[in-house]
């Protein structure tokens, strides 16, 4: 699985909307200290772990054809 873009609302320090537009390849987050950094990757990993509980996007989403991401 790819992830293009993240959009994070109301989760931690992210009150207002935040996204981000992630590149193919490596992509590098930077910022100082207490900047939300960590914030990104734990909303990715709740994220992912949610939708462990359906069995991926392919029982979530009727018509998802996960050969095709």
């Amino acid at each position: 699985m790819k992830i293009a873009k993240i959009k994070i609302t109301n989760f931690k320090c992210y009150e207002e909307t935040f996204t981000l537009s992630l590149n193919e390849g490596l992509n590098l987050i930077v910022g100082a200290n207490e900047a939300g950094k960590t914030t990104i990757l734990e909303a990715i990993l709740r994220w992912s772990r949610w939708l462990g509980q359906f069995g991926g996007f392919a029982k979530l989403i009727p018509g998802f054809d996960h050969a095709a991401s």
